[in-house]
């Protein structure tokens, strides 16, 4: 049986005009797209007057992490605990039209929360992990990482996210210093890929960006200051980025609001008022290195239901040059970088059904975004802003787990 979507204009996300245009959803894949004929046994959903886009996807988010809580306490929860965490920041996530995550560590919660998806445990939602991330002792963040050191233990640790079911590994490779040696890197690098596994750095300034390029890696998290020199190095082995503008731009917006200091939060205000911290990441976008979206998702003031700040904020800086290269970065690029470009990032027959109902049009108010009116995963329809389905849509069982990677 099909669900037929009518009435909607379909956002084109390279600019063009909206389209008014109907969506013919079955076997959780887009069938047709145009002026559908509808038959007795289809299901029709009446969105006229609402914008379709694609689902959104977020590159950089830690379930087991709130938003509220201090970071380093929770990593020392309960497992449990984290779960419901990671499950309960799924559903926030979807009520925001975010139907795919890259979730990059906070003890074993991401693995819990891709098992409870293979399960259908927690329906709908499509996850990447990458289990813990990897940093040196005493490293960033170290209280919630796999330490490691010297080349033997690092590439025992990646094996280690493999067996747990990793697909992303995440390095350390700066704090205030660069982290690792370059032999560390590199082996880690080497072994990740060996086993089919992409990789991903946190690293902050140019220093520590440069070495993790040059050690191989597919990705770069946050991104700061950087050379021309890097750039073309990232350019040449077309490594990508995701900026993670939420945790500044959020403290300074409503840090006062969560309980932090009243201090800190001018602190962030002054920073956000000096444009130049965000050259490095403009010029890296301006020539042309990919950027996916991503939020830093659970970090001090960062909720998994909000991604408008970070979209506005891409724009404002110019790292998006406008709202639809933002749309792009959080649909296609997204989707891109995780591979699943074949499946997801646009509305085309043939791809996954991941569809998201907005109640105005993006392109032209990024605020559209906010409070999506009905989001659709795999065809399902899994977020509903009144609270039920709409025209009485049954939720159907949970999707076909994933194969596992045995």
């Amino acid at each position: 049986m099909r669900t037929v979507l009518t009435g909607g204009s379909i956002v084109d996300l390279e600019g063009g005009p909206s389209a008014i245009q109907s969506i013919a959803i079955e076997n959780e894949k887009i069938t047709e797209i145009g002026d559908v004929t509808t038959g007795p046994d289809d299901t029709v959903v009446d969105v006229t007057g609402k914008f379709l886009v694609p689902g959104f996807t977020n590159c950089h988010a830690h379930l087991g992490w709130d938003g509220i809580h201090d970071l380093q306490d929770q990593a020392n929860e309960p497992a449990a605990v984290s779960a419901l965490k990671a499950s309960m920041n799924i559903r926030k996530s979807l009520s925001a039209g975010v139907t795919t995550m890259r979730d990059l560590g906070m003890n074993e919660a991401n693995q819990y929360a891709k098992r409870g998806i293979d399960e259908g445990i927690i329906p709908w939602a499509r996850l990447l992990i990458n289990g813990r991330a990897i940093a040196t002792t005493g490293g960033h963040t170290w209280w919630c990482c796999r330490e490691a050191d010297g080349p033997t233990d690092c590439r025992r640790a990646i094996r280690e996210q493999f067996k747990l079911g990793a697909t992303w590994i995440k390095i350390m490779g700066s704090h205030e210093l660069v982290q690792f040696t370059v032999e560390e890197l590199e082996a880690m690098v080497d072994e990740a890929h060996m086993n089919g596994l992409k990789v991903t750095a946190h690293a902050t300034f140019d220093e520590a960006i440069n070495r993790v390029v040059k050690a191989g890696v597919d990705c770069v998290e946050h991104g700061g200051s950087i050379s021309d020199e890097t750039i073309k190095e990232m350019l040449d082995r077309g490594t990508w980025m995701v900026t993670t503008f939420s945790p500044l731009v959020l403290q300074s917006l409503r840090g006062l609001e969560y309980g932090m200091p009243p201090h800190e939060v001018e602190r962030r205000q002054q920073q956000m008022a000096d444009k130049s911290r965000f050259e490095g990441n403009v010029k890296a976008a301006e020539a042309g290195i990919p950027i996916a979206f991503g939020t830093d998702a659970g970090s001090p003031v960062v909720p998994h239901n909000e991604i408008v700040e970070e979209l506005k904020f891409m724009v404002s800086i110019g790292v998006c040059k406008d709202n639809h290269a933002a749309l792009r970065s959080i649909t296609i690029r997204a989707a891109e970088l995780l591979g699943l470009d074949n499946d997801l990032g646009t509305l085309e027959v043939g791809k996954t059904a991941d569809v998201v109902v907005l109640n105005g049009d993006p392109g032209a108010d990024l605020e559209s975004v906010r409070g999506p009116d009905q989001v659709y995963v795999r065809g399902y329809l899994a977020h509903s802003a009144s609270g039920g389905y709409a025209q009485g849509l049954d939720v159907g069982p949970p999707p076909v787990a994933e194969v596992r990677r045995s």
